[in-house]
């Protein structure tokens, strides 16, 4: 019988040195709201619930106290059943926590930061040769908030920070009193601008992120095909421009060719007429993204007034296509490299400019 606290203490520790080590790697409002979101979660603060300013000030004040203390700490080995398993090894923790209905996931996100979490295992699928693992109520976490995780064959789906990311959202909607887009969005899922937070809200927004979690697992099976595609260069391209404006402006366009690509979350969303998932599509396209696949902003536009899904596919082939030419140029940069010439500002002057 496995202890689940024991086991969350492990990995929290994990959680917490990762934070320790890469707060820095995000911006002050970033980092923030993602304090805000791992406060709720570890304090248990239900999201229609307030949060008091005072209470999470002191608890910021003690977490930046933990991380001077492990800032410079390695990762710890996880104890099951009294055997010693390397964090990263997620398919042999696994292989001890599936059978106590928990589901362990490792793995590195922008920046290269490691991600942990430990949750409850909602379910376990087969999509597309992938093993998929849906995730619910998280025992431990760190400031990671990504909806999905692909480690080699293996999909980590999660629906709680996939569920906040949407109640962020629906706050910014209410406290804003935005329409457009985000009004769009969750009209389709029956919710309105006009609603309070509450338990009700609380349920409904449960089931639009398990909607959209699905559209999620489709980006990262668009990930591992065009991965497949490309190779382990893309990984060795990153490593060389670790922490600039290089690396979001390569991670961005890989990201476009796997929402892109036919096996992607565009061409799910198309196929399956999500029209509330298309709408968050482009709620959450920011940053870098934005600028290199501006043409499904003009296609959202036009499907809006028109509830044509060709103008979408188009978008997304063209999408496809742009991002597979800037693919095509960072690897060749990568390959033709000079050993006394910086990487990161050879792509920066050469490839995207002024673009970031």
């Amino acid at each position: 019988m496995i202890d689940i606290e024991t086991i969350a203490r492990q990995v929290k520790r994990n959680c917490n040195i990762s934070d320790a080590q890469y707060w820095g790697s995000y911006s002050l409002c970033g980092l923030l709201l993602r304090l805000r979101e791992l406060y709720r979660t570890e304090m248990g603060i239900r999201q229609w619930e307030n949060v008091q300013q005072r209470n999470i000030g002191d608890w910021i004040t003690e977490r930046e106290t933990l991380w001077k203390e492990l800032e410079d700490k390695d990762f710890k080995k996880i104890s099951i059943n009294g055997k010693l398993y390397n964090p990263f090894k997620v398919g042999q923790i696994n292989a001890e926590l599936e059978r106590e209905g928990l589901i362990y996931g490792a793995g590195l996100g922008i920046h290269m930061k490691p991600s942990f979490f430990l949750a409850d295992m909602v379910s376990k699928d087969k999509t597309d040769g992938f093993i998929v693992y849906t995730a619910g109520t998280e025992y431990a976490r760190d400031l990671s908030d990504h909806p999905a995780m692909l480690q080699d064959k293996i999909i980590f789906a999660r629906l709680e920070p996939t569920k906040q990311l949407i109640w962020g959202k629906f706050d910014e909607m209410r406290c804003r009193n935005l329409k457009g887009t985000l009004a769009f969005s969750f009209s389709k899922y029956g919710i309105t601008k006009e609603e309070e937070p509450s338990e009700d809200i609380d349920m409904r927004i449960s089931l639009i992120a398990r909607s959209e979690l699905e559209t999620y697992i489709y980006h990262e099976l668009g990930e591992a095909f065009e991965g497949g595609k490309i190779g382990d260069d893309w990984k060795n391209l990153l490593t060389h421009i670790q922490h600039t404006k290089a690396e979001i402006f390569a991670r961005s366009v890989k990201d476009i060719l796997s929402d892109t690509t036919e096996h992607g979350m565009l061409n799910f969303i198309i196929s399956n007429k999500k029209e509330g998932s298309l709408g968050f599509y482009i709620v959450f396209l920011g940053g870098a993204r934005k600028i290199i696949f501006p043409e499904i902003l003009d296609a959202f536009q036009l499907f809006v007034d028109s509830g044509d899904w060709e103008f979408i596919d188009n978008a997304r082939k063209t999408g496809y296509r742009k991002a597979e030419a800037y693919t095509d140029r960072l690897l060749a940069a990568y390959r033709n490299r000079e050993a006394d010439v910086s990487l990161s500002e050879s792509i920066e002057k050469k490839i995207f400019g002024g673009l970031l």
